[in-house]
């Protein structure tokens, strides 16, 4: 019995973390980054190849990584302008609370 709840409590951490952070791989190691919305995609997500189409499509990720004031993570150059665009979009979304 003593199994069975340490595999539940263990699940419910795990999903509580899956459900509220991001574990990003970037060039310097492992990070947390909190998510804006509490949902399970990008529970896991491998950043150190990304390019501009790959921002596109994680969009949700980009502006988590921004509102969590790490943009180091946002590391390549070509990135810079898209990091803007996230930037003043996530400034538009938190200032109107």
């Amino acid at each position: 019995m003593s199994r069975f709840l340490f595999g539940m409590l263990t699940g419910a951490v795990l999903m509580y973390g899956s459900m509220h952070y991001h574990l990003v791989r970037g060039e310097e190691g492992f990070f947390l980054v909190p998510k804006i919305s509490n949902n399970l995609q990008d529970v896991y997500v491998d950043i150190r190849d990304f390019n501009l189409d790959d921002w596109k499509e994680h969009k949700p990720l980009a502006a988590a990584i921004m509102q969590s004031n790490q943009s180091e993570l946002l590391s390549d150059a070509t990135l810079t302008g898209f990091r803007e665009n996230v930037h003043t979009l996530v400034d538009g979304l938190f200032s109107k609370q």
